[in-house]
């Protein structure tokens, strides 16, 4: 048996897996750039008590402060440990290991491209990257909310919205810049601006956590044209981001394309992203993914050939 892991800001899963094929799931709370050790922060969820495994396969998305350490560690139960990002995994399980693009929008927003090389774009973080991200579009949605409150614009839906999710929001900056949860906390608030945006239908479980279901702040029915600027912005953001990915393939060749995570579950900015996704890349050609980063990290840990992501995975086996 094998153990599949993928590892995000708001969740993390475990599978274990056999011949490729999940078997059993797992799900516990993400990783958080503040909480100390990133490291340790793994093993503590992963635990101990699997017993003797083929692989462990690792897709994370935060950064880790001792790799070496988290696999002598696991080796402890494991024959083999490959540790990857969550967009390796990602591809892996939309593409089966094929050629294409993925890519990854939750909190933050990542895409790899595999074609005739390899082509990662973006991932950079929540401090100077993951544009068109859950935690880019909160973030401008605070941002208007607090330009509103204290005067600088016309308070508007944003600024209620706020209020009503966070409370007041003149002691929100205290409550949220020493949370260790502040990233995932921001990301949230995401489907509030997608839904002040205008658009039909909503996230369901926004960015892997169930929220609360509250009445459209100003005129029912009509868009706030702040929201929609953003959620506009974030569509454009996605979409650039696919096509620099894509450069991995000769000029004018098709490009298979596909998203996985759950900001993309929003029809209206999935929409927009579609759209954005013809104008700037026209030879895409859009398709569901044949399984999600959990799915690929469990035929990551089942291969034992020559792997096209070799040059991205840490591998280490006793």
């Amino acid at each position: 048996m094998d153990l599949a892991i993928d590892g995000g800001q708001t969740g993390l899963r475990i599978g274990l897996a056999e011949s490729g094929r999940i078997r059993e799931v797992r799900e516990l709370p993400g990783l958080s750039y503040a909480e100390g050790s990133p490291v340790e922060a793994v093993l503590e969820r992963i635990g101990t008590g699997w017993g003797p495994l083929g692989t462990v396969c690792l897709g994370l998305t935060t950064i880790l402060d001792d790799p070496d350490k988290l696999a002598g560690r696991l080796l402890s139960m494991a024959r083999r440990v490959l540790i990857t990002t969550d967009v390796v995994t990602s591809h892996a399980g939309a593409f089966a290991g094929g050629e294409g693009v993925v890519l990854a929008a939750g909190t933050g927003a990542i895409a790899l491209g595999v074609g005739d090389g390899i082509r990662q774009v973006d991932g950079w973080g929540y401090l100077y990257g993951d544009a068109g991200s859950g935690f880019w579009i909160g973030r401008r949605g605070l941002d208007a909310a607090f330009r509103g409150f204290d005067g600088r614009a016309e308070p508007g839906p944003l600024t209620e919205r706020a209020q009503a999710v966070f409370g007041d929001l003149a002691g929100l900056p205290g409550r949220l810049y020493l949370a260790p949860d502040a990233v995932a906390r921001i990301a949230r608030f995401a489907v509030h601006v997608l839904e002040l945006a205008g658009e039909p239908g909503r996230v369901p479980e926004p960015l892997g956590e169930p929220g609360r279901v509250l009445e459209p702040a100003g005129e029912p029915g009509r868009p706030d044209p702040t929201a929609r600027a953003i959620a506009e912005e974030a569509a454009r953001e996605l979409a650039g981001t696919v096509a620099a990915a894509a450069r991995c393939f000769a000029k004018g060749a098709a490009v298979p394309v596909a998203w996985t995570g759950r900001l993309l579950r929003d029809p209206g900015l999935r929409a927009g992203f579609e759209a954005e996704l013809t104008r700037s890349l026209p030879q895409a050609a859009l398709r569901p993914p044949m399984g999600d980063s959990l799915a690929g990290a469990a035929l990551l840990a089942a291969s034992t050939g020559r792997s096209r992501y070799r040059t991205m995975i840490r591998t280490a086996e006793r």
